[in-house]
């Protein structure tokens, strides 16, 4: 049986049980508790089952968590692992392209802002109403739209463009 079938198997029994008009339990109730009875240990273990499978689902989950734990601790060493090595063939191939057989090491220009005085540069785009270069509420400086502005050759107090390289492994 449901655990709703249960429940309304009970809810019946005591409609049985109970005269509706006086409110008095009547008195042949005897077959009627047994079957009681016998629905209350089916409801008892139906509601047991349902406590181990949540207890189950439970252990389950924190099982998963940690598991997901080891295997993101795992992919941070192998990060570091990718990135002292990058660091290597950077440092050994000097800045050139270079084909190393299964892969080329090459180089490409990047450029970002650094702010050095971000108060200083807010300040400065709000005067200029630059308002798309900085965010609120609390205001920050919105590199993509200030490193426009300094392409452009405007010059933007407490920032520059910084030219520098990345390198890549394919």
């Amino acid at each position: 049986m449901k655990l709703y079938e249960v429940n309304a198997a009970i809810e019946e029994i005591f409609e049985q049980m109970v005269d509706q008009e006086t409110g008095e339990i009547l008195s042949d109730s005897e077959s009627l508790m047994a079957q009681l009875d016998s629905l209350q240990m089916e409801r008892q273990r139906i509601l047991e089952y349902l406590a181990k499978l949540v207890l189950n689902t439970r252990a389950e989950a924190a099982a998963l968590k940690e598991e997901e734990a080891r295997l993101k601790k795992r992919r941070d060493r192998l990060g570091k692992k990718e990135e002292q090595i990058m660091a290597i063939l950077d440092r050994e191939c000097g800045g050139e392209k270079t084909d190393l057989g299964i892969a080329t090491l090459s180089y490409r220009r990047t450029s970002r802002v650094e702010v050095s005085d971000a108060e200083k540069a807010v300040c400065w785009l709000k005067r200029n109403k630059h308002t798309d270069c900085y965010r609120i509420p609390a205001p920050e400086v919105a590199k993509t739209e200030v490193k426009k502005l300094i392409n452009q050759g405007t010059k933007v107090p407490g920032c520059a463009v910084v030219e520098d390289r990345s390198c890549s492994l394919r």
